[in-house]
C-alpha cells in the first residue's frame, strides 16, 4: 500500500479495523528548504503524524517512511498487534511515535531524525531489534508509565541514547551506544509520575558518558 505525499505536512490516517499481511509505504514531499511545515505540530484533526494508526489491530504489517515533514513520521494510537519492521528515512522531527498501546516489532530501524528517533508512551511494549542512526535528541525515550522488554539496541549519533522516564519500567539485554553525548539516564519529568527504571543486562557505550 503507497502513500504519497503531494504537499508537506498532509497527513494519511488508518482508523479502526485490522491491518494484516500487508506493506504500507509512505513517501514523504521532499522539500528542501528546512522551513517549519504547514499543519505544524498538528491538523485539524488533532493529529502529529504523517503516517498514523489509530484504535487498530495489526498482524504481519512493515511500515516504510521517507522525508516526513510532520511531528511525528510515524505515530501509532490505541494499537495492538504485531509488526515485522518498522524503517524511517529522514524525519522532521521525530520518527516512530507510539501511545497508549499493545505492541511487539521484531525490528526498528531509524535513519535521521529532527528530534527523538522513537519515543513510547503509556502502553506496553516489546521490541526485538532497534537500530538508530543520527537522531538530534533522544535515541529512545520511554515515558508515562510505559513497560518495555527490548532484546537489542544499536544507537548511533544521539544526544542520549535511552531516557527511561516517569513511572515507566525499561528491561534491555543488549545496549551498544556510540558517539551520543549520556549513554543513559532515568529521571522524574512529570510531577504526577514517579521516576524511572532501567534494568540492564550488557551495556556497551563508546564514545559517551
Amino acid at each position: 500500500f503507497n502513500i504519497f505525499q503531494t504537499i508537506p505536512g498532509a497527513r494519511a490516517f488508518f482508523y479502526k479495523g485490522m491491518l494484516k499481511d500487508i506493506n504500507v509505504n509512505f513517501y514523504g514531499y521532499k522539500n528542501e528548504v528546512k522551513l517549519e511545515p504547514p499543519n505544524y505540530p498538528m491538523d485539524q484533526r488533532g493529529l502529529t503524524g504523517c503516517l498514523s494508526l489509530i484504535h487498530m489491530n495489526v498482524k504481519n504489517i512493515s511500515i516504510k517512511s521517507n522525508n516526513s515533514s510532520c511531528e511525528d513520521a510515524v505515530n501509532l494510537i490505541n494499537v495492538e498487534g504485531s509488526l515485522n519492521e518498522i524503517n524511517i528515512i529522514d524525519s522532521y522531527k521525530d520518527a516512530l511515535d507510539i501511545d497508549f498501546s499493545k505492541v511487539g516489532i521484531d525490528y526498528i530501524n531509524i535513519v535521521s531524525a529532527g528530534n527523538d528517533c522513537v519515543d513510547l508512551s503509556k502502553g506496553n511494549y516489546k521490541l526485538n531489534r532497534i537500530n538508530l542512526l543520527n537522531c538530534e535528541d533522544k535515541g529512545l525515550s520511554v515515558g508515562e508509565k510505559s513497560f518495555l522488554q527490548l532484546n537489542e539496541i544499536i544507537a548511533e549519533k544521539s544526544i542520549i541514547g535511552i531516557s527511561t522516564k516517569d513511572s515507566s519500567i525499561v528491561t534491555v539485554e543488549n545496549i551498544n551506544i556510540k558517539g551520543s553525548e549520556r549513554c543513559l539516564e532515568t529521571k522524574r519529568k512529570k510531577q504526577e509520575f514517579s521516576g524511572g527504571i532501567l534494568n540492564i543486562k550488557n551495556l556497551n557505550c563508546h564514545n559517551s558518558i
